[in-house]
């Protein structure tokens, strides 16, 4: 007993039984905030909303008025936003590439609002030599880089050449889409493709109403893309 009393005075004396050290507290990860939902208007709503990307959960878009030679840029949504389409939406005249809509992301779900148009006004570049030759013609929407995505009743009127590009995209369901280029039967469009796939996989297009002068849908390349329940009529001059 004597000695394990001697031994113990000892050990406490030189802190070998010292007591255990509190517990390391960690800070909570910080968690990007966003507002719950942004709307942008007029000819400056393009601008805003392409400079708020990461700032919005759902970006409304309400009558916005594009100005000439400019993408409406949505290439860098934050994961899981929500777009939705109000009124009118029109792009000012230039003769130039395009395209005049370019969405990306993943989870992002495009809709279009109950009488929601998107009005490139495409007569304005038709000439009847399509993407050929003439004047130069702005492709419409690039849906590129798309993942788990979806795009619900959008309405499409009058594209200056093709309509819908679909590129790199895994998982995209495209539903109840009208892309409505009859005028140009008469006003010569030409080119105006509804869907062009390519490089794509586990696309589904349901629904869509397609009318134009040249293919519906043209698959250059993928796999698991599947276009059911849908209208197309097209005319070539």
């Amino acid at each position: 007993m004597r000695s394990f009393f001697s031994l113990a005075l000892i050990a406490s004396a030189t802190g070998i039984l010292a007591s255990p050290a509190d517990p390391m507290i960690t800070a909570s990860p910080t968690l990007a905030k966003r507002a719950t939902s942004c709307t942008f208007s007029g000819s400056n709503g393009a601008a805003s909303a392409s400079a708020s990307q990461k700032a919005c959960a759902t970006m409304v878009l309400s009558a916005l008025a594009v100005p000439s030679g400019t993408t409406l840029d949505l290439s860098d949504l934050a994961d899981d936003t929500t777009v939705i389409f109000e009124g009118e939406t029109t792009w000012g005249y230039k003769e130039w590439s395009g395209p005049l809509l370019q969405i990306s992301g993943k989870g992002i779900k495009v809709q279009g609002a109950s009488g929601a148009v998107l009005n490139p006004d495409g007569a304005r570049w038709w000439d009847g030599e399509g993407s050929n030759g003439g004047k130069t013609k702005p492709k419409f929407f690039y849906a590129h880089d798309l993942s788990d995505a979806s795009i619900t009743d959008l309405h499409i009127t009058n594209t200056p050449v093709q309509a819908v590009s679909i590129n790199g995209c895994d998982g995209l369901t495209v539903t109840d889409m009208t892309i409505d280029n009859s005028a140009g039967d008469s006003a010569g469009g030409h080119n105006t493709d509804g869907f062009d796939i390519g490089s794509s996989s586990d696309v589904t297009i349901t629904g869509a109403k397609v009318y134009n002068q040249d293919d519906c849908v043209a698959v250059n390349s993928g796999t698991g893309v599947t276009f059911s329940g849908g209208l197309d009529e097209w005319y070539v001059m």
